[in-house]
């Protein structure tokens, strides 16, 4: 089977949904396909199986092709924090996409970790499978499923949005501790992933987003520090997700007036707020997820992990002036 080619026939069905019911697959097997860049929607490739599609669309699975080719790099030991046969948890570092998106990307967190797992076990397993994902620039922890029963629940954890997750992030203003609400769609009308804004019922798309937003310490800085000559300040922030939209934290914090530090699509049409690097950072989405907790799926038990904090963020932290009152 070379290629399936479907009409959509109705409207608000996932990509998903629609592999599956195409190809008589279970789940797993139609999420994985859209991971692997085998699905397109109106010759534009569906790397999210939770896309809703519209009536009249055409869907185009290739479900074979070339033979996947695995990546010769490796995920460091100490970046496994946990690894048994269900589950395995990921201290992601900065600049690796957590899984390929397009048929030439070939190092991703993914891909490493299969070789990692392949050197430390001494033996051939079955790839791990994508449960959640990470911005390529975000750090952080990381889960993956050994099994389909572990993917299957612990993707129903993420579903309900039982899994404990709690990010550190950097962002630019006096950030007030919140909790910001609102429905995330595809286009929020200038072409960017954001929040329905306008009158009238939100597009099918749109997903319910719902941010906790806890401040650490505020830092005031002079004009120097900043790229525009403007005095301000910066925010150390946890963000607590209670529901996991794309870009859910760096849309919420822009949207409110505070966008990460190195937000480079979000802040877009807002006052330069560029602040000055610490000698040696590379610059990047300030944005690390440092709490990771969820029931592990074959024992049962109620498991946590905690990541310390990124050597960009330590210096950061030696970089700003002391907090504010």
């Amino acid at each position: 089977m070379n290629e399936v080619r479907t009409r959509i026939e109705t409207d608000g069905e996932t990509v998903a949904a629609v592999v599956r019911a195409a190809l008589d697959v279970p789940w797993s097997r139609a999420r994985q396909l859209c991971y692997d860049g085998r699905v397109w929607v109106d010759d534009e490739r569906a790397r999210d199986p939770a896309v809703r599609v519209r009536r009249g669309m055409t869907l185009v699975i290739r479900p074979q092709g070339p033979r996947e080719v695995v990546t010769e790099h490796t995920l460091e030991p100490s970046r496994i924090v946990f690894a048994d046969a269900d589950v395995v948890v990921v201290d992601k570092p900065a600049g690796l996409q957590s899984v390929p998106f397009a048929e030439d990307d070939h190092d991703s967190v993914v891909q490493r970790l299969a070789v990692a797992l392949r050197k430390l076990e001494h033996r051939r397993s079955p790839p791990p499978r994508v449960v959640h994902r990470l911005d390529k620039d975000t750090t952080g922890l990381l889960v993956f499923a050994r099994s389909r029963t572990a993917e299957r629940e612990l993707g129903q954890q993420f579903r309900v949005h039982s899994v404990h997750r709690r990010y550190l992030g950097l962002a630019h203003g006096d950030v007030r501790t919140q909790t910001i609400r609102s429905v995330l769609v595809g286009d929020r009308g200038d072409g960017l992933r954001g929040s329905w804004r306008r009158s009238g019922r939100a597009p099918k798309d749109g997903r319910e987003a719902i941010t906790h937003v806890e401040v650490e310490t505020r830092h005031a800085l002079d004009a120097a520090s900043f790229t525009t000559g403007s005095p301000g300040s910066v925010t150390w922030v946890r963000c607590r997700l209670e529901t996991g939209r794309t870009h859910q934290i760096r849309i919420h914090l822009a949207e409110s007036g505070h966008p990460l530090v190195g937000e480079p699509v979000y802040a877009k049409g807002m006052r330069d707020p560029g602040l000055r690097w610490p000698e040696g950072v590379t610059p990047r989405v300030m944005l690390h997820a440092a709490e990771l907790g969820f029931v592990h799926p074959g024992t049962g038990e109620e498991i946590a992990f905690v990541s310390p904090e990124p050597a960009d963020f330590e210096a950061w932290r030696r970089r700003l002036a002391g907090p504010l009152p």
